[in-house]
Order: structure tokens, then sequence, then C-alpha cells
């Protein structure tokens, strides 16, 4: 079985996590394990876990981490009080469940600050967890038109593709009509005919479409997936720390390998940069649980069958700024391009006259233009466009980017 990178990092990062089971270390403590019950969980929705009650003790680990935790137990009914004891006896935080259906939920408190993290446990030992996706590709009809419907998840926008005729585009932020998000409205003011448009997913998984015609009709049609962008998650976290990579899977070994290096090489300096705070501070205080977070995450700015964009966003909460990083990669040919050699005469998208003046920003290619990206920890992502009308003078016509717009997938 081939090994990626991406697992060479979390191996080494979870290298002693396997030194000692519960079962063994339980045991070690109070002689037997008699009459426990091994669940597994998840912290905060993504750091999966194990843990064993026994009565009215028990203990826990994270599965990244070495760090084994006793619990002291309060069992009221459906309810369960949990005192959490770090290694040197010192408590560390409080765990509050209910019975549910399969299982127990609840939360996590520190003992020292505000912190709380949803706290999940199954009465088995895998959890079965929904699929989240960054982006779903659906065709179906509007009024007679066949489309493309890509749902950004992430960013909670629709854009519609209209695929023969005008060939026209619409984009546009959603609403979500109920819990889930498994009905989502928009209002496509620029589409002929329409003023709503109702997204609607079944128990199946099943997509539909009703179109709220400018005369009131409400016309239905079904909904196929073309493709979905699955989103996967590599976490880990110790008594300090919590990090988190999100990336996208496309079911394409390339593209996706390509992906994975680069959450991979963000692990992978993000834990040296830990291990360096470690060392300026080396005494653990209680007051240390979760003390350093840090979370990245890619948003897909432009998805074409032969060609993916985005930015890289980098969190921490040690220092003030968020670090991006913009990506191009041609998905037929296997390989990352840079807009540094699309400009001819030594031109550089540098020259243009951008308000956004951020040393911590980035350029990124979309549909109509580039972008220049900034994220403000305030008021999010910020950008500005510059529209390829206005820059093919300096585009260089044997550059990629002169190529995608000639084939007419970048341009309104």
């Amino acid at each position: 079985m081939k090994i990626s990178y991406l697992h060479i990092v979390l191996l080494l990062l979870a290298s002693t996590t396997q030194a000692q089971s519960l079962t063994e270390y339980y045991k070690s403590l109070h002689g037997t394990t008699d009459g426990c019950k091994s669940f597994a969980g998840v912290l905060d929705e993504t750091f999966d876990l194990e843990l064993l009650i026994c009565g009215d003790k028990g203990v826990y680990k994270m599965n990244s981490s070495s760090d084994i935790y006793n619990l002291n137990i309060e069992t009221k009914g459906d309810q369960m009080e949990i005192i959490e004891e770090d290694s040197q006896g010192r408590t560390s935080g409080y765990i509050t469940l209910t019975k549910s259906v399969k299982g127990y939920e609840g939360e996590w408190r520190q003992i020292e600050s505000a912190s709380r993290y949803s706290f999940e446990l199954l009465e088995q030992y895998e959890l079965e967890s929904q699929k989240a996706y960054y982006l779903t590709r659906l065709s179906g009809i509007i009024r007679g038109r066949q489309v493309h419907i890509t749902i950004d998840h992430s960013n909670e926008s629709i854009e519609i593709e209209e695929l023969h005729g005008l060939q026209g585009r619409y984009k546009s932020n959603y609403t979500c009509q109920n819990k889930n998000c498994h009905k989502l409205t928009i209002k496509p003011i620029g589409i002929i005919g329409v003023n709503t448009i109702e997204v609607y997913k079944d128990k199946r998984g099943k997509y539909k479409l009703i179109v709220l015609t400018a005369d009131q009709n409400r016309e239905a049609s079904e909904l196929q997936i073309v493709h979905q962008v699955q989103k996967k998650t590599k976490a880990y976290s110790d008594y300090r720390s919590m990090i988190v990579a999100e990336y996208a899977s496309f079911n394409n070994k390339d593209l996706d390998n390509y992906l994975n290096k680069m959450q991979a090489n963000w692990i992978k300096s993000t834990s040296i940069q830990l291990r360096e705070l470690h060392k300026e501070d080396p005494i653990e205080i209680v007051s240390d649980r979760f003390k350093h977070q840090a979370n990245s995450w890619i948003d897909v700015e432009l998805w074409t069958e032969d060609f993916l964009s985005g930015v890289q966003y980098k969190q921490y909460n040690w220092k003030s700024e968020v670090e991006v990083t913009a990506f191009a990669y041609y998905i037929d040919k296997s390989k990352s391009v840079s807009l540094n050699s699309v400009w001819k005469d030594n031109w550089s998208n540098d020259k243009l006259d951008s308000k956004i003046d951020n040393e911590n920003s980035t350029w990124v290619v979309n549909r109509s233009g580039i972008d220049k990206v900034y994220f403000d920890r305030v008021t999010g992502t910020q950008r500005e466009t510059f529209l390829y009308s206005d820059l093919k003078e300096n585009i260089d016509k044997r550059s990629w980017l002169n190529k995608l717009l000639d084939e007419g997938k970048i341009k309104n």
C-alpha cells in the first residue's frame, strides 16, 4: 500500500499513541476492566477519541495523542457529569453528557476559561460520520434550458451555468430554509422569467428543483448529481494543541495528492512552530489545555472540467494575521501553474492599482478576472477584481491563461 506524505506526517505526530491501550492503562491502575464499556467519540465534531467507562471511573484519550486522562463520573438518570484529570492529577476539564439515540452527546468545558467544545460518544468502535462536501454540481432544466448548478457549501453560494444557447452564468449567495440546509433558495435577478429558485435535498440524498416564475407559477423538476467534492479533515490534538486541516477530495488521484500535500506541508510547518512555542514555555499548567489552536481550509474559487483555482487559508490563535496562499492547477495536465508566467514584457499583476495594500494578500484566478484576496478576522474575505477584458493586452498569447480565455471557460 502506498503511504502518502500526509500519512507520514500524521504518523510522526502520533507515533506514541499506541504505546499503551486504555484497557491496559486502566487495568494497571484498578486491577480489572470487568464491567467496563468502550466508546468511540469525537470532540468538536473533528477530533476522534476513545473512552472507557467503568462505573464511576473511566479513562479516555484522543486518537492522535498519547495523553490519557482519568475520569470521575457521576450518573444521574440519562445524564453524566464527568471530571477530567490530567496525568498530574489536576482537574483539567468538565464533560457533561446526555443519553442520545446512538450513545451520549454534550460538551467539554475548560476548567479555567470559557472554552467549550461539543463531545459525542457512540457505543461502537467506529463513528458513523456524515459526509460533508465542499461543492455539489447538479444538472437540470430551468424553463426549458439545460443548466449546471454548483452549490458551494463552504461559501453558501450557488452558481447556475447555462450549457447551450447564450451560455449565461448567474452566481449568488443562497438562503438556508431549514436547520440542515436541505432546502435553500436564491432570487436570481437576471434569469428571464424567474422570480425564485428553490433546491431541495430529500432523505435519500436526491435533489429537486422548484422554480417560481415571474407570473407566480411553480415548475418542478429533478436534478441529477454530476459530481460531489467531498470535504476531508485531518486533525491532531494533544494537551496544549489543536490542529485542523480541511481539504477537498475530487476523486482524481493526482489532484487529490496535490491538495493533500498542500495541507501536509502546513501541518508539518505548524507542528514545528508549536514545538518552538513549547520549548519557550516547557512547564504545562491547567490553563494551557488546548491553548494553541490552528486551522487551515481551502476555498475553491474556480472549478472547470480541466482547471482548478483556489485559496489556502491558515489561521493561528497566536498570530494576528490569517495567512492566504493562492493556487492554480491544470487537472488534465496534472500540474500546478502560476500567474507569474502569464504576463508579457515582464509585466506583473503587482503593477495593478489595488486598494488592498495588506502584505498578507494573494492573487487568485477567478471566472471573470484575477482577484486580490485578503482575509480580515472581523469582516472575513475581502477581494478586489480586475477583469480579463482590462488585462488582455498584458497577457501572453502563448500562456495557459490565454488558452483558458480562448476556450471561453473563464470569462463572462
